[in-house]
């Protein structure tokens, strides 16, 4: 099984950047864009409502884990269906194929969140390193709840392509819920407790805190929110893997 993770792996690797002219350099450049732009655009105006925290270290803390989120779902819709030349090889099954396209989503994000943190270092923002190891554990407890929900849309995803356009939407509306590019805590009470709704939140929320231990955060903040979450929807897409394995073995 390793060995085929492994295989898959350096695949998707290949696939994603291997053609284009710039090859591996557009795992920095893409969201190098974005990040700018948005710091561009809301610095000097989010400055201004966040307690304690620099914006960019506040927006880095947010967007890149919430883009690797997002694409990792997005990613296994197809990963059934891009591989399965691949599933007539008996070590090869299709939550291979997952679990090699989630760890290269991780494998891209962290290492795009090391390089803005040391590009913000050098700059002379100020990023705290005494809660290291909960932020590491953070971004794990992200990669388990991906890869949770990412077993529900691959089986969801090998009956309707069409299901890409709603997840589409969907992350449409995560992104401006999610807390990306403002504080929870200036949301109203009344109206902060349906955001918290938002699994998402009560792990970009602690990320800020353990780099700026000064960020505070709001009441409601759980990791055993996010803890049911993971075991409810890896239970659910365990459920319909098992269901419906061999139509994805042999899904034409």
């Amino acid at each position: 099984m390793l060995v085929a993770i492994r295989a898959l792996f350096l695949r998707e690797l290949q696939t994603r950047f291997g053609e284009y002219r710039l090859g591996y350099l557009w795992i920095l450049i893409e969201p190098l864009f974005t990040i700018g732009i948005l710091m561009l655009l809301f610095g000097t105006i989010m400055q201004r409502t966040l307690p304690n925290i620099s914006f960019e270290i506040f927006l880095l803390n947010g967007i890149v884990p919430f883009f690797m989120f997002r694409s990792g779902i997005g990613q296994a819709l197809g990963a059934a269906q891009a591989n399965k030349g691949l599933f007539s090889y008996r070590p090869v099954k299709p939550v291979d194929a997952l679990i090699a396209r989630n760890l290269l989503e991780l494998f891209l994000g962290f290492s795009t969140y090391v390089f803005f943190s040391v590009v913000l270092l050098w700059l002379g923002y100020t990023i705290s390193f005494d809660q290291i190891p909960t932020l590491m554990a953070y971004w794990l407890l992200l990669f388990i709840l991906m890869f949770s929900i990412s077993l529900i849309f691959m089986v969801l995803g090998d009956f309707s392509k069409e299901l890409n356009k709603f997840v589409s939407v969907l992350f449409l509306i995560l992104y401006f819920i999610s807390g990306i590019l403002y504080p929870i805590g200036i949301i109203p009470v009344q109206y902060r407790e349906y955001l918290l709704y938002n699994p998402l939140i009560h792990i970009f929320e602690p990320m800020r805190h353990a780099v700026a231990p000064m960020y505070p955060l709001v009441d409601g903040i759980s990791l055993n929110y996010v803890l049911t979450w993971i075991l409810v929807s890896m239970f659910i897409g365990l459920l319909l893997y098992k269901r419906f394995e061999r139509r994805m073995i042999k899904s034409k």
